[in-house]
């Protein structure tokens, strides 16, 4: 496809990496020529110095031939009018990140004529996640397929755990719940593991299973956690916010710490949070508000730094659960490294999200992606597909005779309602869902498993 990407921040250059690999013409639209310069060097892409909102840079970038632009620059009001402005120079579809909770009714009402195709609000996703892994605080990421009937969770193992030290091939006949483990990071390496497969201390192990079998794994495998009940939250911005609206529904008591003032109000005549107007980095006062006896710790503020050391602190207090926001996404890596496990990004939420929307356009007509994650870092993808007729070479076979590629695993199969957690004896047929764990982040069809 011809893709328009309109600013190369953190977000525009890992779309832009990763579109380029997959074999997308990509054009790099920026007013700032060293950022231009520095994605032209280190992607196979076009890079033009300019306002994405102006209609000769568009013309210049091929907007009236595009198959879509991506408008992910810091001010709404741009992206917003950028993809106004594509659409009616011919774009077939575009991408809008908007951030300002202010512009949903707006975008709802007017959607359509603003010739958007899809909106990504990066906090709200990242909301979304946290009020998920909440839920299932055994996981450090947890994400859903099928409509959330299908769980796929990330954890560490521990050296108490009943499944370190065990092959995968007795973790499955020592354990009752149904479950398969789909990948294994450990150090630097990434596996997608056999029977043969060992668990050590410290791996970063991906499941997949039912949520009810999912409980039932974690009780057996030794680190079950109730959900939260009680939350500490130091940051009160939009992520904050919108994280309120999706516990409103809940029993959740929430204690959030905002050192703006203006913040502190909105939240307090929102929602019935206690709201602290202080300097959530204070040891003292995190000690004065309950960090040693809350369920959940959660670091929201828009400083990376900031956020690593309070949930170092909160660590030291051996608080059950800690989430922590990390906006740069160079430093996630390093402060994993550093013993912060559940980290949400963002960034790396809103560049997921539309990676997900490009792989559905490009699909082919006989399956189609209706759910993308990047897990494991983001060095592994898990993708939903629904099998829309007969697949040669796929449906119909049994799974342990089909020529997957290297690196790729049937997870999950919803036949006519019901999870399957699949054996080499179960088959993909028309209509089912089809959960597919890969390294290979290419995958555009059902057909690109053999």
């Amino acid at each position: 496809m011809n893709i328009i990407i309109v600013g190369s921040g953190a977000v525009g250059a890992t779309i832009c990496g990763q579109l380029a690999k997959e074999g997308h013409n990509i054009v790099v639209i920026d007013t700032d020529e060293g950022a231009i310069n520095e994605i032209s060097n280190s992607s196979d892409v076009t890079g033009i110095i300019g306002n994405g909102a102006d209609i000769s840079v568009l013309r210049e970038a091929g907007a009236e031939d595009a198959d879509l632009l991506i408008a992910v620059t810091n001010g709404d009001e741009v992206n917003i009018l950028c993809c106004y402005a594509a659409k009616k120079l011919g774009t077939l579809h575009t991408v809008a990140r908007v951030r300002n909770p202010e512009y949903n009714d707006l975008l709802t009402l007017t959607g359509d004529d603003m010739g958007i195709s899809m909106t990504v609000n990066p906090e709200h996703t990242v909301a979304t996640q946290i009020a998920r892994i909440l839920k299932f605080p055994s996981a450090t990421r947890l994400d859903t397929f099928c409509g959330g009937r299908v769980e796929l969770a990330e954890f560490t193992v521990s050296k108490k755990s009943a499944i370190c030290g065990a092959s995968l091939y007795n973790i499955r006949k020592a354990l009752t719940s149904k479950f398969l483990v789909c990948s294994v990071r450990r150090g630097e390496e990434i596996y997608i593991p056999n029977g043969d497969f060992v668990i050590e201390e410290g791996d970063d192990v991906c499941i997949t299973a039912s949520e009810e079998e999912m409980v039932k794994f974690f009780k057996e495998e030794g680190s079950y956690k109730r959900p939260a009940n009680e939350l500490l939250i130091v940051g009160g911005g939009r992520t904050t916010y919108y994280l309120g609206e999706l516990l409103k529904k809940t029993h959740i008591n929430v204690v959030a710490i905002e050192k703006d003032r203006r913040l502190c109000r909105e939240l307090a005549e929102e929602f019935s949070f206690t709201v602290i107007n202080a300097n959530g980095t204070n040891q003292d006062l995190l000690i004065e508000e309950g960090i040693e006896s809350t369920d959940a710790f959660l670091a929201l503020t828009d400083e990376d730094e900031e956020n690593a050391i309070v949930s170092m602190f909160a660590k030291t207090k051996k608080v059950p659960k800690i989430i922590t926001m990390i906006r740069s996404l160079p430093y996630i890596d390093f402060f994993r490294g550093v013993g912060i496990e559940s980290i949400v990004s963002p960034k790396f939420a809103t560049a997921e999200q539309i990676i997900k929307f490009v792989r559905s356009l490009d699909a082919t007509h006989d399956s189609e992606i209706e759910s993308l994650h990047r897990i494991m870092g983001s060095e592994v993808e898990a993708l939903e597909f629904t099998v829309k007729e007969p697949v040669e070479g796929i449906t119909g076979i049994p799974l342990k005779d089909l020529k997957k590629k290297k690196n790729t695993i049937i997870a999950c199969i919803i036949h006519e309602g019901n999870i399957i957690i699949p054996s080499g004896s179960d088959i993909i047929s028309s209509g089912d869902s089809v959960i597919v764990i890969c390294v290979d982040k290419k995958m555009m069809s059902i057909k690109d498993i053999i």
